[in-house]
């Protein structure tokens, strides 16, 4: 970055110091007559230039072409200037003159060349405003200190600010050699694609909207070249003096940087984001024309050809166009006009756009010099004549612009429709589902990748799984199909067994082939067990599990109701394995006999994703049990939840429309879980439904407007100040989502797919772009409140435009904002920010145990009630005894017992409190393991969790104990992890043990021996596996960070075996 901010602070000084020298020197010693000529010329060499440019930058090293140019730059000035000392001629201030445009436009395109190439696009969103400030910086410095050097007598002619200049260029030409040196910038540009389109500057007159852009972009050039030649000739008679001029025109060329800098800062956004593109295009010809007009008046009324007093008026109205049509054309024109690029191809959009830009902006330049050359032979045509010009030009850009934006709209419609065919099936219903998501991971091309998605698979949808296992008989890699063949067997999956055959019968190696024969040969006695009762009653009524396992699984293929008790015992078996091969079987026959007993296993951890894929594997059949049990008196949360989910995934006529009966249901969380569902099955809401669905969309935006004006008012005093803004965010993150899958089900789901992907590409192009998609999918009612919700505007500029719509609320101080969280309804606010803002007020000597603190102890959500009752009793422990004497005894136990010590304790008792679930969520959120994931999913974490604490010397895994070991995070303390072989390492802190153990037959290659007392956070791996199969975030952050393990352990057993060679040596 910093070899990028001086290439730029030289850049700026050059082109500065190039631009006042070439300008004045060109008015100074050329006078009138030749400015149409150098405008031509100008043109000729910059179309020239940039032709040669985009052919060099296709067919050679980008390095090589930056190297080149800097030198070539830094020759010719370097040539000229010298040329100065042996013949001052006023053709070489024509030769600078000229040179300046086609000067300027290669050294920009080498710069940003160069910096597209050093960073991504994620990395040139964060540094690119430096970049542009740091070159803007010195441009002005440049400009303004002119005349200052010119008082201190450094600069005696306008010729010696040409060492400047080949200072600058020289810097320039140094660090785009360490650029190169330190950089790889051809890494992106050695193949060019060869299915990129041949497009022919014909073709910009041949489709009537590149024609339109071509059309804009002249009349636009050609107005600034009569502009520039109107205001040349003026300030030429204003200051005929060369010192003078040079004053003038460095303070007039810094002013329009200056202003340009305020515009786009300030304007920019609100201009384009409040009128829209059109008016954007539309700005700089009325402000342009009026100035003519009032120049045309002052020339006419007062002169305009000789300095008088009355003159100023007509240089005033002459220098102000210039000044404000440079100021604006680049400031608001060119980013609005950029935008018009984006409905174009992606393979050709920006050949077209260096194209128009580059060879039709010169040609403008050329043409327009061509006609000032015309216009001057005529002798009747004066300076004030060319404002007539001026003002046709002018009128002719806007009607160009409302030619061009009507024109736009209809082929956004068209390019909406054609990106919408490429899509394909994708966007047409949400993919982002644990089976996809696993799915995906199938296409990786390592065999570890394959096998990980295959364990989730096994927990997370253990009869898909049966299916999975006969298509990864398939692959390539030995690895997998070694582990697909010792799980059919483990799972018994009999009925798949002529494919498998089959498929073995292909298998290449023989340790494989060898392990096929024997899993056929198991699976082969399944098959042929012939289902009587006294042999399945001996095996049910077996004390050994396997032999019940055995039973459970054979009982899939019954077929008569007199062996359904015998499953049904199974079923409610105290083995986990006996149980969950008996859950997995009634899936199979799918026996309606059995459904209750599924049903009644939703909502317990250990067996909740068995029961929920059997009962899925019923098919529309088992809806209306399933539906049933959703509205039980009392039923469980969890099974609720998970009643939406089997809704969802059986899908249908049927399916959908009990998942819509559901939609008003005051829990948020299951709303959203079957507006997931809905999602999920690709449903399109109409009429009553899609007018429901918008209304949850307007119920959306307020929330994002209420989290938005809580976030401007929070203070960053300390951590939980950031932890608490960080929640905020995270909030208002799941409003977007909520936001974008709403939107797809009343809208073209994958036009909504396109919108989200170019917003969160985040550039100001791609977002402008997407929300003019919207406004073509959109409905009127909702563009207000939406626009505001995804344009890249300020959040109190955000703000303020949703506030016209949802009234703001209004915080006396922090407190009373933090209260105002806890207090807020759960349906519009996650118990995460809810516990955190209790917690930031435990932080605060001004809070008094209120109302609203009180009210929390009776709050049926345990982490808020502590948190709660915690904060009472730090400040004030008689209220905290006189309150929870209201509630519960049980409940006010469990209080007790986490927050208050214990009052008579032995001076030789070691005392030990446990955190509390605030401190154990805070701790849980720092961990790098869990950092993708939002915090209201971490709480249910922290719910599945257990404290323990263990003495030194405790060894708590043994190498060879199998996966079903919970997971340890080391709170406090040190943990010694040592294999057979004495490779060792040191835990401590925040490390975590076991996660990437997820199935039984996963075994640990370490001994964990704590070498300290040591506090432990446990989590059971069952209880993991429930919360993956409920939030997709948990499912790809265990895939993420188990990948990440297996790689640092594999290459901490390199470093290892290196080590020990090395000392073998």
């Amino acid at each position: 970055m910093w070899l990028l901010l001086g290439k730029g602070f030289f850049m700026g000084i050059f082109l500065a110091t190039y631009t006042v020298g070439a300008e004045t020197l060109f008015i100074s010693r050329m006078g009138e007559g030749l400015l149409g000529i150098a405008f031509f010329t100008g043109g000729f060499l910059g179309i020239v230039s940039t032709i040669v440019f985009v052919s060099l930058q296709r067919n050679i090293n980008f390095s090589s072409l930056a190297i080149t140019n800097t030198f070539l730059i830094l020759a010719y000035v370097t040539l000229l200037r010298g040329t100065y000392e042996f013949y001052d001629s006023p053709w070489i201030s024509f030769a600078f003159f000229v040179m300046m445009g086609p000067i300027t436009a290669v050294t920009l395109l080498t710069f940003w060349g160069v910096f597209g190439r050093m960073f991504n696009l994620r990395a040139s969103k964060r540094i690119m405003g430096g970049i542009d400030t740091g070159q803007l910086l010195a441009t002005c410095l440049a400009f303004f200190s002119i005349p200052g050097l010119r008082r201190l007598q450094l600069i005696n002619d306008t010729t010696d600010l040409l060492f400047i200049s080949i200072a600058g260029a020289f810097g320039i030409f140094i660090f785009t050699l360490l650029i190169v040196k330190n950089y790889n910038l051809d890494g992106a540009t050695k193949k060019v694609s060869r299915e990129r389109p041949n497009t022919s500057y014909s073709d910009l007159f041949k489709s009537k909207y590149l024609g339109l852009l071509s059309m804009f972009l002249i009349f636009s050039a050609s107005a600034n070249v009569f502009v520039e030649y109107s205001f040349y000739e003026s300030v030429n008679v204003m200051y005929p003096n060369e010192t003078e001029l040079s004053n003038f025109l460095s303070f007039y060329d810094g002013s329009i940087i200056v202003i340009s800098f305020i515009i786009q800062s300030f304007l920019n956004d609100l201009i384009i984001g409040k009128f829209g593109l059109k008016v954007s295009l539309m700005v700089m010809p009325i402000v342009l024309a009026g100035l003519t007009i009032g120049a045309i008046v002052s020339g006419h009324i007062f002169g305009f050809e000789v300095k008088n007093e009355e003159y100023i008026l007509f240089f005033l109205f002459t220098g102000l166009a210039r000044l404000l049509t440079a100021s604006l054309k680049d400031a608001l024109e060119n980013p609005a006009f950029k935008i018009f690029f984006l409905p174009l191809d992606i393979k050709i959009r920006f050949d077209i756009q260096s194209r128009v830009e580059g060879v039709v902006n010169e040609f403008a330049a050329l043409i327009s010099g061509a006609a000032l050359i015309g216009l001057g032979l005529l002798s009747f045509f004066k300076l004030i004549h060319f404002s007539y010009i001026i003002i046709f030009l002018a009128v002719g850009v806007i009607y160009v612009a409302v030619k061009l934006y009507d024109e736009y709209k209809g082929t956004l419609k068209i390019t909406l429709t054609r990106q919408k065919e490429a899509l394909g099936s994708k966007g047409k219903k949400n993919e982002n589902s644990t089976v996809n998501v696993l799915q995906r991971e199938f296409d990786e091309h390592n065999a570890e990748s394959i096998i990980l998605s295959m364990k989730l698979f096994e927990k997370l949808e253990p009869i898909e799984f049966r299916k999975i296992l006969v298509e990864t008989l398939k692959s390539p890699h030995p690895e997998v199909r070694k582990y697909a063949y010792a799980k059919c067997r483990q799972v018994n999956n009999f009925e798949k067994l002529a494919e498998i055959k089959k498929l073995a019968s292909y298998e290449q190696e023989e340790q494989i082939r060898n392990l096929a024969i024997e899993v056929i040969a198991f699976l082969q006695l399944a098959e042929d067990y012939k289902l009587n009762e006294v042999s399945i009653r001996k095996l049910v009524r077996s004390v050994d599990k396997d032999d019940r396992v055995f039973a459970a699984q054979v009982l899939a293929k019954l077929d008569e109701e007199k062996y359904i008790p015998l499953l049904v015992e199974l079923a409610r078996d105290i083995n986990v394995n006996v149980r969950t091969a008996a859950i997995a079987s009634a899936g199979i026959n799918k026996w309606p006999e059995l459904w209750p007993i599924l049903i009644e296993n939703l909502h317990v951890p250990i067996y909740s994703n068995v029961a929920k894929a059997a009962l899925t594997a019923g098919g529309e059949a088992t809806l209306h049990t399933v539906d049933t049990a959703f509205y039980k008196t009392g039923q469980q949360g969890s099974t609720m939840f998970r009643v939406v989910q089997i809704l969802g995934r059986i899908g249908g006529p049927e399916g959908v429309e009990r998942l819509w009966k559901k939609i008003d249901f005051p829990d948020k969380a299951i709303v959203s879980e079957i507006l997931l569902s809905l999602s999920y099955i690709g449903y399109h809401a109409k009429d009553f439904q899609a007018a429901r669905i918008k209304i949850q969309i307007e119920a959306e935006i307020g929330d994002l407007a209420w989290n938005i004006k809580v976030l401007t008012e929070i203070p960053t005093e300390n951590e939980t100040d950031q932890l608490l803004v960080q929640a905020m965010e995270e909030e208002n993150a799941q409003n977007y989502d909520d936001i974008y899958m709403l939107l797809a089900l009343i809208y073209d789901s994958q036009a909504v797919e396109l919108v989200k992907e170019n917003i969160n590409v985040g550039t100001s192009e791609s977002v402008t772009f997407a929300v003019e998609m919207l406004d073509i999918i959109l409905e009127d009612e909702l563009k207000p409140k939406l626009f505001p919700v995804f344009d890249e505007l300020k959040p109190q500029d955000r703000l303020s435009q949703l506030n016209d719509f949802y009234a703001p609320e209004t915080f006396r101080g922090y407190e009373d904002l933090l209260l105002s969280i806890v207090n807020r309804d759960y349906n519009h606010i996650n118990r995460w920010t809810k516990a955190v803002a209790l917690y930031r007020l435990s932080m605060m000597d001004e809070t008094k145990v209120s109302a609203d603190l009180i009210a929390n102890l009776f709050n049926p959500d345990k982490l808020i009630l502590q948190t709660s009752a915690w904060i009472i009793y730090q400040k004030d422990k008689a209220e905290y005894q006189r309150h929870t004497r209201r509630i519960r005894p049980g409940v006010k136990k469990d209080l007790d017992r986490a927050i208050v010590p214990p009052t008579f304790v032995e001076t030789e008792e070691d005392l030990h409190m446990k955190m509390l679930l605030i401190e154990k969520a805070v701790f849980v959120k720092g961990l790098d393991l869990f950092k993708t994931i939002p915090g209201s999913v971490l709480t249910d974490v922290v719910d599945a969790s257990e404290e323990v604490r263990m003495r030194q010397g405790v060894t708590f895994i043994n190498k060879g104990d199998n996966g079903n070991a919970p997971i340890y995070i080391i709170v406090k303390g040190s943990v010694l992890e040592q294999d057979d072989n004495g490779r060792q390492r040191t835990l401590g802190s925040r490390d975590v043990i076991g996660f990437n153990k997820l199935v039984e037959t996963d075994q640990f290659e370490y001994n964990y021996t704590t070498t300290s007392e040591a506090i432990f956070l446990t989590i059971s791996m069952e209880a993991l596996f429930d919360l993956m199969s409920k939030n997709i975030e948990m499912v790809e952050a265990t895939l993420l960070s188990v990948k990440d393990s297996d790689q640092i352990e594999a290459e901490d057993e390199v470093m290892d075996e290196e080590r020990l060679l090395l000392f073998s040596q």
